[in-house]
This record gives C-alpha cells, structure tokens and sequence, in this order.
C-alpha cells in the first residue's frame, strides 16, 4: 500500500505509526524546503537516519556528543582523527568496541539520542512532502541498531511541546524491568487499557525484562515495546530496573 504525501494531511506521528503497525521495511524520505531526511526501516523498527546534504562522519558525530575523544580514536586506529573518513562506519563502531572505547549500551545511547533529535526537528516543520518506498535496504558499510517508533515519538514530542504532558516518557529499550506503578485507589480515576496493553500487563511482574517478555508472549519485541511505553506514559507501570540480555 503506498505511503506518501504531506505533513498538512498526515501527522509525522500518524505516518511512523502506519510503518511500524505494518512492520515495513525500506525508506521514508521527507522533505521540506532545501532540507531532506531519508530514514531507514526494518520490519517497522528505526534502524537509521540521514540527513541529506548534511556531511556528518559518524566519529565526528561520536566526538561531538561526548561519546568518544580524537585521542582516544587516535590510539584505537593509529591513523589522525581527521582520517576518519577512511573508515566505514561498521569498521568505525567494530574497532571501537574491539578495544573497549565505545561500549554496545553507549552506542545505543548515541543512536537513541540522534533519532530522538532529528525527529523533534521535522516535528517543528509546518509541512513537508514524504514518500515512503518499500524494500530499500540500508547502504553497505552503515551500522544500525534497531529502536522501538513508539516512544522515539513520544520522546520527541515531549522535547517539541513539553507543557503537554507533566511527565517525561522514558526511552526504552529491551532490558528494562517494568512494575505497577502505586496507584491511590481512593482518587476515583479510571484506568482504561486495551486488549494488547492487558497483555503484556499480565507478564509484568517486576523481575522479567521486556525481551524475556516478548519471548513468552511470542510477541514483536517492537511492539512489546511500544505498548510499554504507552504503559509509562499513562502512569501504569514504572521501570524498576533493567536485565541485561541472555548469553547463549
């Protein structure tokens, strides 16, 4: 089914929404102006995105958020910070890893924080044509971790309009714990969730992550995912800790 259009008819939400719901894979390009942001999907889950036009070397992008230093590259590579642009990016986040400079939870940090930005950033826009085209795979040499649309989204509305929400919605990510929240049964509020929210409520215990989770309900970790956030966000559950993932 085609997917395209402009942000004055359809909602940048609605439209990540309609990707991950049918867990499509390829490329949503969205332009406005001289601007362009092609991002890349992968069975509906965020796996990258690119901001045309914008020459952003991911060493660069790792420096600027803190995540690693020149020097630090430097000793990892033996080659000047300013030859980073000789590496790909898989060959970047392999030696980084390899020798213990960039760790695998602050990579996902990294690419969590970046997708957040640049969608709080087409958020702002007042309209912009899309097209999303399906089967488009992400480009040789690029490295992609897969995110949740859900509380991506959340995240991003929250940073773009924080007075319409008192509370923030945390990124989540399959080592999280979920438990209930404490909840004053005297305060005569309703708690309303659907039938998948009632699902995965009857595996939370406060002890099992939400990948394990996923496993037991034989469920899309993504979509696991975002029904936990929009347990969060209704003040439901609350994160009680996080569960590294199982080691064969």
């Amino acid at each position: 089914m085609p997917l395209a259009g402009n942000l004055r008819q359809f909602s940048l939400p609605d439209v990540l929404r309609a990707i991950e719901n049918g867990q499509r894979t390829g490329i949503l390009v969205i332009t406005h102006d001289q601007l362009q942001a092609n991002i890349y999907f992968s069975s509906g889950q965020w796996l990258l995105a690119e901001r045309v036009g914008a020459v952003q070397l991911l060493a660069h992008q790792l420096a600027r958020s803190g995540h690693i230093t020149p020097e630090a590259f430097e000793a990892a590579f033996g080659i000047a910070f300013d030859q980073a642009g000789s590496l790909s990016d898989a060959q970047l986040v392999r030696g980084l890893v390899t020798h213990r400079v960039l760790s695998q939870e602050q990579l996902r940090s990294f690419a969590l924080q970046d997708a957040i930005t640049l969608l709080a950033i087409i958020l702002t826009w007042p309209e912009g044509d899309f097209i999303f085209e399906d089967g488009v795979t992400l480009p040789r040499g690029r490295v992609a971790l897969p995110l949740p649309v859900g509380p991506l989204v959340a995240q991003a509305m929250q940073r773009v309009r924080p007075h319409e929400s008192p509370r923030e919605t945390p990124v989540l990510s399959p080592e999280v714990v979920l438990d209930f929240a404490e909840v004053d049964p005297r305060s005569g509020v309703a708690v309303e969730v659907t039938r998948d929210q009632w699902r995965l409520l009857t595996a939370v215990d406060g002890g099992t992550p939400l990948w394990a989770i996923a496993e037991n309900l034989q469920a899309p970790e993504s979509i696991v995912l975002r029904l936990a956030g929009e347990l969060l966000a209704s003040g439901i559950v609350v994160i009680a800790g996080r569960v590294a993932l199982a080691t064969p």
